[in-house]
């Protein structure tokens, strides 16, 4: 079957790169098309067609036309610039890097349908002031779409039942432990019972479900760590927007000092 010279395609701008004088190649993750590069030439140029169309952080419809070596796109509209989330300079980190996670987490032209969705809805709900937990519940859905959910509802080594009481967490074995499986998990971390409860409850909740759950200062920055470890330990290293995030978040509360 001869595949069609041009396709069209919507979806969220991930990064660009320069290359030359004017021209830029884009990464864009796609419901229908997964993770793919495509050249906008001339796109640099002040009076380019396409300019501000395919931004990073931009959602866009595009056609594309198929290259020897690389697509080009041949045309692009907004769908949703996000302006106020770009405004915000919290919300634009947490953005950037749910962006990161989709990128290095995804493999090129894969289509996933329901990861595409749920990165939609997350740039939608941080816009309108969703804050960290909206990225939260993005990092554990991203990982249960990938088949890399942690196991919560038991012992993931003996299937036993956990007391409630601080567990371990081990991204090696791939979920809690109980105390007389310690020593089969590796390393990892120990949580509350809060976090447990959060864990378990983002495995059923919508992302607005979980953005109503009120939480302490602690609990919060616990549940972050523990799944900032689960990441580590599948990228085998911290994605580089995390710093950004952690920058910003300590210059706010600098500010309310």
């Amino acid at each position: 079957m001869v595949r069609p010279r041009v396709y069209r395609a919507e979806g969220i701008i991930l990064r660009r790169r320069n290359l030359g004088e004017a021209d830029s190649i884009f990464t864009v993750f796609s419901g229908t098309e997964g993770k793919f590069e495509a050249i906008a030439k001339g796109v640099r140029k002040a009076r380019s067609r396409m300019r501000g169309h395919l931004e990073p952080l931009t959602r866009s419809r595009v056609l594309v036309a198929h290259g020897r070596s690389l697509d080009v796109f041949t045309q692009a509209e907004t769908v949703d610039s996000y302006r106020r989330l770009r405004e915000d300079l919290e919300a634009s980190a947490e953005a950037i890097y749910c962006l990161e996670l989709v990128d290095r987490f995804t493999e090129e032209r894969e289509p996933l349908h329901e990861l595409y969705a749920l990165l939609v809805t997350a740039l939608s709900l941080l816009e309108e002031g969703g804050g960290a937990a909206v990225t939260r519940h993005f990092e554990l859905r991203l990982l249960a779409l990938l088949g890399y959910e942690p196991y919560t509802e038991g012992c993931v080594i003996c299937e036993g039942h956990l007391e409630e009481e601080a567990t371990l967490l081990s991204p090696g074995a791939g979920g809690l432990v109980c105390r007389q499986c310690h020593t089969e998990a590796g390393r990892g971390r120990m949580i509350s019972v809060d976090v447990i409860k959060l864990l378990r409850f983002a495995k059923r909740a919508t992302a607005p479900e979980f953005m109503a759950v009120r939480t302490s200062l602690e609990v919060a920055q616990e549940m972050r760590v523990a799944i900032a470890e689960l990441l580590r330990y599948y990228l085998d290293r911290d994605p580089n927007a995390r710093r950004f995030v952690e920058g910003v978040r300590s210059l706010d509360q600098r500010g309310l000092d």
